[in-house]
């Protein structure tokens, strides 16, 4: 089960005291339930960098996998950094890493530098066992001639392979 921008980060979420789109009795219900009578399912979250320094603890219990999103381009720089927070959110967490093609505060595509910091930074995480995946959205941005893109695509053609 996947809940995409489940967490708040809003002055106005903020200012009535919540933090997820659900109470933490309302997600130990559907982990119950995810998990329930020989169901399998697994709880992933998106979770932007934004977030890492907020109180999600009991939340975050509550989680079988997070994918880490950098939102705008020049938080890129800590990548890696941001991505060691990650890991000490919770031993239990599985982690995968979210590529973004486009900056969507800018509104402009990233580079071809910014997404091979981001497509290398995950293939050596892959290769050390850190994440299980690398996402990438491509929901609008997928088919419209941008060079990360094109890139991208043969980083993948070019590194798909290779045993992990």
């Amino acid at each position: 089960l996947y809940m995409d921008d489940f967490f708040f980060t809003g002055k106005k979420q903020e200012k009535e005291g919540k933090q997820a789109a659900l109470t933490l009795e309302e997600l130990k219900d559907i982990r119950q339930q995810a998990k329930g009578h020989g169901k399998k399912l697994a709880l992933w979250v998106t979770f932007y960098t934004r977030l890492l320094d907020l109180p999600l603890g009991e939340y975050l219990k509550l989680i079988d996998v997070v994918t880490l999103w950098t939102w705008r381009r020049e938080d890129l720089k800590d990548l890696e950094s941001n991505f060691k927070k990650t890991e000490q959110l919770g031993s239990h967490l599985r982690k995968t890493l979210g590529c973004y093609f486009f900056d969507y505060t800018e509104r402009k595509p990233l580079s071809i530098a910014e997404m091979k910091l981001q497509c290398e930074a995950g293939l050596e995480w892959l290769r050390q066992g850190k994440i299980e995946g690398i996402v990438f959205l491509s929901n609008t941005e997928e088919d419209l001639g941008l060079e990360s893109v094109e890139w991208t695509r043969e980083w993948i053609r070019k590194v798909g392979d290779i045993k992990l």
